[in-house]
């Protein structure tokens, strides 16, 4: 990094190396990239498969702008902008699809305060302690 940080300030170096490992975990967790391979019109929004298109989980984060969308009664949005994940408003075990529209940005507490609501409590219970995703086969005990 001597380039870009001359007079090797250790402080310069450790700001740049965390702000280039920031942009690194967006573009993993959120699709963020400076050339994306798809736009919105090109993903295939139907659910065949549990993957949110790249370019759908790049239209939620701006759309929510990269906080929990949660709104409680009174409308008072959720603040949390960590541990974020894509909750679909109609589940995908239930035949939601991808669409930017079925698909938000949640915290984790939201996430499964939702998925309760969505699935039952007593399900989701079930499923926490199994380890496994709800509407997914358990799986079978070995003979």
């Amino acid at each position: 990094m001597r380039s870009s940080v001359p007079d090797g300030d250790l402080a310069a170096i450790v700001e740049q190396a965390v702000t280039e490992k920031l942009h690194r975990l967006e573009s993993q967790r959120f699709a963020r990239t400076q050339a994306p391979r798809k736009t919105l019109s090109q993903s295939e929004a139907s659910p065949t498969t549990r993957q949110i298109p790249a370019a759908v989980k790049r239209a939620v984060y701006e759309r929510d702008g990269g906080r929990c969308r949660y709104e409680d009664e009174q409308g008072r949005r959720c603040t949390a902008r960590q541990g974020l994940a894509f909750h679909h408003r109609h589940p995908f075990g239930h035949g939601g699809d991808h669409s930017v529209a079925n698909v938000s940005l949640v915290c984790q507490s939201h996430d499964g305060y939702l998925a309760d609501v969505d699935l039952g409590r007593k399900t989701m219970a079930r499923h926490r302690h199994s380890g496994t995703r709800p509407l997914e086969a358990t799986p079978s005990p070995s003979p």
